[in-house]
């Protein structure tokens, strides 16, 4: 009897398990019908959008073991109109699953970017945690470069965006969520990173960098096939790396400004993790007529931004303080910044407390100027000063006085 009783229960669980199998859409999950997307790019072409997506095709063999990639881009009135559509004139089935970058190209620098990024925010196809990078020229061109180091630009791209502990936190990085709760919150702004092309020579032959007079086809850069030829005719392969140190700033939707490289790094030392960054300071006079090169670690950075506010006034105050070593330096003799102990020489001490000064001042007045609100001082006067919220919340940049604080210490 309960055996019976058990092979039922069996039964009944096989039952169960293959309800759900055979009752799955096998046309979205058949790979040869589905493209794995892994990174967006959106143009605008008159009233248009057009969004190019990249695919990773996988095409390992005995010989290659790179993952080759693909574009393929659809036009539509709306971001949603457009992704479809490049689904529908492939025949492949855009799977957005593991889409980690969105790139905006310049195009929109006069729009409303929020009309692209809303569509990402509200579909349950693409992740919250999908990076948001604007870029300086079409979107596109993006993701058909290049990179020395990875076939695939968005996964290079996200390497640099996605630093991992160790490397500088010199980018402002965001994702769809950050961008989507700083827009809509009561400062209604927010950032994000700008995608620069740079030129590299890696990864071109000697003979393209240096023998013009080559034994192969040159004017055709096609092999001849000869054995103990000079060149071998390779054609010429143009690689590119990214740079996204510069942070661009958005109000109510709209690019207002842009941070600089030495404002954004200051921008991470106020708000995340900023150990392990390294910052080169030249010329730094330690003994006179001396002049020496040094590289800084910083161990430790404690930022502290509070808002004060009164019937009269209303105060800014930022305190930031910062521990470091020295990692490296260019005077003679022996290297003794990498010993124990190494004490900071105050010159070096002067000129990093000077840098961190005149950025911070720097960032307090672009956002005075602008009116983009990336210190969230408008969130600090409603939860910590709220009784003050509706004397200044109208003008709070403009009247607001500034108290900027910053201490440099090093090993003693």
């Amino acid at each position: 009897m309960q055996t019976t009783k058990r092979a039922k229960i069996i039964m009944l669980a096989v039952l169960f398990v293959f309800t759900f199998f055979f009752s799955n859409d096998f046309g979205l999950i058949d790979v040869e019908k589905t493209s794995i997307i892994t990174a967006i790019a959106i143009d605008k072409e008159g009233e248009d959008y057009i969004a190019t997506a990249q695919i990773a095709v996988p095409e390992a063999t005995d010989t290659n073991t790179e993952n080759q990639k693909a574009q393929i881009s659809g036009k539509g009135s709306t971001i949603g109109a457009a992704i479809k559509d490049f689904g529908d004139t492939s025949g492949w089935f855009p799977k957005l699953s593991f889409c980690n970058l969105i790139l905006i190209g310049n195009g929109f620098e006069q729009e409303n970017v929020i009309k692209v990024l809303d569509y990402f925010a509200k579909t349950l196809r693409v992740q919250d945690s999908a990076m948001v990078a604007m870029t300086e020229k079409k979107a596109s061109e993006i993701l058909e470069l290049a990179s020395p180091l990875d076939n695939i630009s968005s996964f290079a791209l996200q390497k640099i965006l996605l630093k991992t502990t160790g490397f500088d936190r010199d980018i402002a990085n965001t994702d769809i969520k950050s961008f989507c709760s700083g827009h809509y919150s009561q400062s209604a702004s927010a950032y994000m990173p700008l995608i620069k092309i740079i030129p590299s020579s890696i990864g071109q032959s000697s003979d393209e960098q240096g023998n013009e007079t080559g034994s192969s086809s040159s004017e055709t850069g096609k092999d001849t096939g000869s054995s103990g030829g000079s060149g071998s005719g390779e054609q010429k392969k143009d690689d590119y790396l990214f740079d996204a140190k510069t942070t661009v700033l958005f109000k109510n939707g709209f690019k207002v400004g842009e941070l600089n490289e030495d404002m954004t790094l200051t921008f991470n030392s106020l708000t995340s993790k900023f150990k392990g960054t390294t910052i080169p300071f030249d010329n730094v006079e330690t003994y006179p007529n001396q002049k020496t090169n040094y590289l800084i670690t910083v161990m430790r950075a404690s930022p502290r931004v509070e808002l004060v506010a009164d019937v009269s006034n209303l105060t800014l105050k930022i305190n930031l303080e910062v521990y470091c070593k020295v990692s490296d330096h260019s005077a003679d003799g022996s290297n003794e910044a990498l010993a124990e102990n190494k004490p900071l020489p105050k010159p070096l001490i002067e000129r990093a407390e000077q840098f961190f000064l005149e950025n911070v001042n720097g960032i307090v007045q672009k956002c005075k100027q602008t009116e983009c609100d990336v210190l969230k001082i408008k969130e600090k006067l409603y939860r910590f000063n709220h009784k003050q919220y509706s004397r200044y919340k109208d003008n709070y940049l403009s009247i607001m006085n500034t108290e900027i604080s910053v201490t440099v210490t090093g090993q003693k």
